[in-house]
């Protein structure tokens, strides 16, 4: 994934602006609160000069009342910051975590509608990088963004005004030699951006590597493959390691450029402040008081010095994750769906083409038509097409050319949600989430009554193992199910589309981890359980293709014959190849 590194400072700061507006319009009472109390903090900053000034003044005149008041007063200054200071920091808390929480859900949600195709151009290592790293970053970035660019500017600009107020030929010279260290540090700041948007990349490519590893244990002891993969992993883990040191380089410039501006201003104050003094422009209560003023300023000045590296940090951030809220996902529902409130299951295929991102059609000019209730069994080498064919139907994916119409209705018509109501999909990679065996089959029917869920698994021959495991139907199954067999996955993946009650059902060699015995026992289940269904199933078995009232042979994209097996064995010689290739 690439980025627009070129972007400058202005642009990044408009980049925060509008994230400001977007998610924070629900955080107006807290911006109003924190805004108040950051100001508070800076006026309260700025009087401490001013009260050393009349401190210094009122030694030098003998005067014992002001002595005795200005300690109180000071007091009572350090105790109005602190709790303004306290509570301003809560609610900026609660202003960066609550947008944070806002761009999360909407990211999730828009990565959740992604159609497949979509998602593909997606590594999970760089989706989770974006999710934990990235929006981590930039909640640090707002946070600062709040404290520093908006309180921190307060305090110097209240700082100044007390400055000008104690002696403006001083302020003059302060002003004259601080603005030298910004052209650095908006430098140093465009170095961090680019150094940061390539460490996340590093850190999601890192991720990647892990997730595939861990899902892949397995297949790594088998092929002895533990050496290969810690040398990969060393050497991802080491891209991540000298980025962040390139990254700690960059920043260390930041601190000393600051202080060596700071002495700069301090040493020239010193200079012409002594000469002001000996020709009575000043006193020593004035100039006591401004340099006080210059070193609370310095903490201050420092931080918005920083902050520029934390705003291109954030920034960097910013742009992977506006990468993915970019993204316009291809599957929508139009502005006034047709609502469907119940369908046969009749499907046709009008002239339906599809092609991947590499230009191959993996779908061509496909017309068909499948009845209601009928039984569909889908042949063909890998490839050819019969997961293509199967994904349109519940609008995983949308055809490149033609119209896929549901009872006589253009389905991109509908309402995509509602559409998928009436469809159950098994597919060969089963997914169960972390949740007990009960609940990964009430994702299907919420309402489902324990009579339908019993008997649901007995026709997906489930009934009888979840029985025997120690804790029946409220067996956790681990992440993504691994607790359990595949077979065992696919059979409770099967009954969980039968337990939606579904009007089309979807098996894209949904019984392929199964003994041949258990796959006869589940379809004979199913095809008495499915006599009002529309079925169909990519066979790849021979007792399946046998048993098929009608076959839809594929290659290359296209149907090549259409008819039951003793049919396409008679007049289409390419499929007969295919089946006697692959079946004896």
């Amino acid at each position: 994934m690439s980025f627009n590194t070129k972007k400058n400072n202005f642009d990044t700061i408009k980049l925060y602006f509008n994230l400001m507006i977007k998610w924070g319009k629900t955080q107006k009472k807290n911006f109003l609160v924190a805004n108040i109390l950051m100001i508070i903090v800076a006026a309260v900053t700025s009087l401490y000069p001013i009260a050393i000034d009349f401190a210094f003044n009122a030694i030098n005149n003998n005067n014992l009342t002001k002595i005795f008041y200005i300690p109180v007063f000071i007091i009572l200054l350090t105790l109005i910051k602190g709790f303004s200071y306290f509570y301003q920091t809560i609610f900026v808390g609660k202003i960066s975590n609550n947008i944070i929480k806002e761009i999360q859900l909407h990211l999730y949600n828009k990565i959740v509608n992604f159609d497949i195709l979509l998602m593909g151009k997606f590594k999970q290592g760089s989706l989770q990088s974006r999710f934990i790293n990235d929006l981590n970053i930039l909640r640090e970035a707002i946070t600062r963004v709040l404290n520093n660019l908006i309180r921190d500017l307060f305090t110097l600009i209240g700082l100044l005004m007390s400055m000008i107020y104690l002696d403006w030929m001083l302020t003059l010279c302060v002003i004259l030699i601080y603005p030298l260290c910004i052209k650095p540090i908006i430098f140093i700041g465009k170095s961090t951006r680019n150094h940061s948007i390539k460490l996340q990349e590093k850190i999601a490519s890192a991720g990647a590597f892990l997730s595939e590893s861990f899902s892949s244990i397995a297949v790594i002891k088998t092929f002895n493959l533990e050496s290969l993969q810690k040398i990969k992993a060393q050497n991802k883990f080491s891209d991540i390691y000298k980025k962040n040191i390139e990254i700690i380089k960059v920043r260390s410039k930041v601190e000393p450029t600051l202080e060596i501006i700071g002495g700069l201003a301090i040493s020239s104050v010193i200079v012409i402040a002594g000469l002001r003094i000996n020709s009575g422009h000043i006193d020593i209560g004035s100039f006591s008081g401004f340099i006080s003023a210059l070193l609370i300023a310095v903490q201050p000045a420092r931080a918005l010095g920083t902050l520029n590296t934390v705003l291109q940090e954030g920034g960097a951030s910013l742009l992977r994750l506006d990468d993915i809220l970019k993204k316009e996902n291809r599957i929508t529902t139009i502005k006034n769906p047709i609502s469907i409130k119940d369908i046969k299951g009749e499907l046709i295929f009008r002239n339906i083409s599809f092609s991947y991102e590499n230009k191959i059609k993996s779908l061509d000019k496909i017309n068909i038509k499948i009845r209601a209730k009928e039984k569909i069994v889908l042949v063909g080498a890998n490839g050819s097409g019969k997961s293509t064919f199967i994904n349109l139907i519940p609008r995983l994916i949308d055809p490149s050319q033609g119209k896929v119409i549901l009872d006589g209705l253009d389905i991109t018509l509908l309402d995509v949600t509602e559409l998928r109501s009436f469809i159950s999909l098994v597919s060969q990679d089963v997914v169960l989430f972390d949740l007990s065996i009960l609940e990964n089959l009430k994702l299907a029917n919420k309402t489902a009554s324990m009579d339908d869920i019993i008997e649901a698994c007995k026709i997906a021959d489930a009934h009888n193992f979840i029985k025997k495991l120690n804790k029946g139907y409220k067996t956790i199954v681990g992440d993504r199910g691994l607790k359990l067999s595949g077979g065992q996955r696919q059979k409770i993946a099967i009954a969980r589309a039968v337990l939606k009650k579904p009007k089309l059902l979807l098996l894209d060699e949904a019984t392929s981890a199964l003994d041949n015995y258990s796959e006869i026992k589940i379809l004979k289940s199913l095809s008495k359980y499915s006599r009002n269904i529309t079925t169909i199933t990519i066979a790849h078995r021979v007792s399946t293709i046998l048993s098929a009232k009608r076959i839809l042979f594929l290659k290359g994209g296209k149907i090549t014959s259409d008819g039951s097996h003793i049919q396409l064995m008679k007049k289409n010689s390419e499929y007969k190849k295919y089946f006697l290739t692959t079946y004896n």
